[in-house]
């Protein structure tokens, strides 16, 4: 498994870039993670302040730079604006897998950016990483993020408690 990302690998698609997160994503960042109704079945904390995106961002960009995850921000090329972000973490040399994180901003959703950005992205994990495996946990509840792995042929593996999530219903699939 290769997981070296210096230099940060940018990546980019038809309409999108995926590019490092920085600080003038704090705002976009903030104001999606301070409204929990942006992300109904994830169990994270709402953002308080501006502060709390910055943090985020500096955390993200501290474990990239020590090669334990990889996370882009999904930016509009027409724009520059960011919508969303995607990443591949949880890596498990032994295993040649990782796991696949991604949100994107409610005004974005069902326009296909999400699809683009996670072509390119299974296209880098499973040649530029080796990964022989990518999954994706997802609240079994979440029907459109069922749909979304489903259409991106991702196969469903199995469903779990996540101890993590108040022991919600996680459906585990996997794409290879």
């Amino acid at each position: 498994m290769n997981n070296n990302f210096s230099p940060f690998p940018a990546l980019q698609s038809e309409r999108l870039n995926l590019n490092k997160l920085d600080m003038s994503h704090a705002k976009a960042i903030y104001e999606y993670q301070s409204n929990k109704d942006n992300f109904p079945y994830v169990d994270m904390p709402g953002y308080d302040s501006i502060e709390d995106a910055r943090k985020y961002i500096d955390k993200m960009n501290r474990g990239v730079e020590q090669d334990k995850w990889i996370i882009w921000a999904i930016c509009l090329k027409s724009t520059g604006e960011i919508i969303g972000t995607i990443s591949i973490w949880n890596l498990q040399s032994e295993e040649s897998k990782a796991e696949l994180g991604y949100g994107i901003f409610p005004a974005c959703r069902r326009e296909g950016y999400m699809s683009e950005a996670l072509t390119v992205v299974l296209e880098y994990g499973l040649k530029t990483m080796e990964l022989s495996n990518i999954e994706a946990y997802t609240n079994h509840s979440n029907k459109a993020s069922i749909s979304f792995l489903e259409n991106m042929q991702f196969k469903y593996v199995n469903t779990i408690e996540d101890e993590y999530s108040n022991n919600a219903l996680m459906d585990i699939f996997v794409y290879n």
